[in-house]
C-alpha cells in the first residue's frame, strides 16, 4: 500500500488570480498555515515531492532540511496556466469577465483562461506526474506539496467523478489529503481524508 499525502500551499497575497507563472510569495498566514498542519510532529514521510513555485518550495524546501528529507522540485506540479488572468484580483476577473469564468468553472477543458494553458494538457501532465510516482513509490509515504489546481485534477483522476465537478470541491489553503493507492491501478485508490491535518 502506498500512502500520498497531497497539500496545498497557505496563503499568498488574498484575493488575486495566480497559476504557473505568476508566483508571489506565501504570507505570514501562509507559513502559519502550513507549519500548523503539521504542529512539527515527527513527519511519516519517506519524502517530498513540490512544486517548483515559491509559494509550494519554500515550505517544502524548510521542512525537507528540518526533518533530513529527500526533496523534489517536479515541474509537472505546476498549477494550471490561467494566462491573461494570472495576477489580477478575482473582484475585477468576475466583474470583467464574470460570464467566461462561470463557463471556465462548467467546463475548463473547452473554455481556458485567455492565453492560458489547455485543460487536456494540463491534466496530462498531472497524470504522467501521478504514474510516475506510483511506479516508484511501492508501499512508502510521500508528501506532495502543490495547488489546488493539480490536487482537484489529482482527485479527479483517481475517484472518477467528472470535470464538471471539479469546482465543486473545495481545497483549502495548507490542507491536507491523504490517499492510499494498491499498485498503479487508478482505480484501487482510496480517499482516506480531505482538508485535514496531522
Amino acid at each position: 500500500m502506498t500512502t500520498i499525502d497531497l497539500m496545498r500551499h497557505g496563503e499568498v497575497t488574498p484575493g488575486l488570480c495566480l497559476g504557473s507563472t505568476y508566483d508571489p510569495p506565501l504570507t505570514n498566514v501562509g507559513w502559519s498555515q502550513m507549519r500548523g498542519v503539521l504542529a512539527w510532529v515527527q513527519p511519516p514521510w519517506d519524502g517530498v515531492v513540490s512544486s517548483p513555485l515559491i509559494r509550494c518550495a519554500s515550505f517544502a524546501e524548510e521542512l525537507a532540511e528540518h526533518y533530513g528529507l529527500p526533496l523534489r522540485l517536479e515541474p509537472r506540479l505546476r498549477e494550471l496556466g490561467f494566462g491573461a488572468w494570472e495576477g489580477r484580483s478575482w473582484s475585477d476577473l468576475y466583474r470583467h469577465e464574470g460570464e467566461k469564468l462561470l463557463e471556465f468553472q462548467r467546463s475548463p477543458r473547452f473554455n481556458p483562461a485567455p492565453g492560458g494553458e489547455d485543460y487536456q494538457d494540463f491534466e496530462a501532465r498531472v497524470t504522467d506526474f501521478w504514474r510516475d510516482l506510483l511506479q516508484h513509490s511501492h508501499g512508502e509515504h510521500w508528501l506532495v506539496v502543490t495547488h489546488a489546481g493539480v490536487i482537484r485534477s489529482i482527485l479527479r483522476i483517481v475517484l472518477g467523478f467528472p470535470e464538471q465537478r471539479l469546482f465543486s470541491l473545495h481545497v483549502p489553503h495548507a490542507g491536507l489529503t491523504r490517499i492510499h493507492q494498491k499498485g498503479e491501478d487508478f482505480t484501487q485508490a482510496r480517499l482516506v481524508f480531505h482538508g485535514g491535518r496531522l
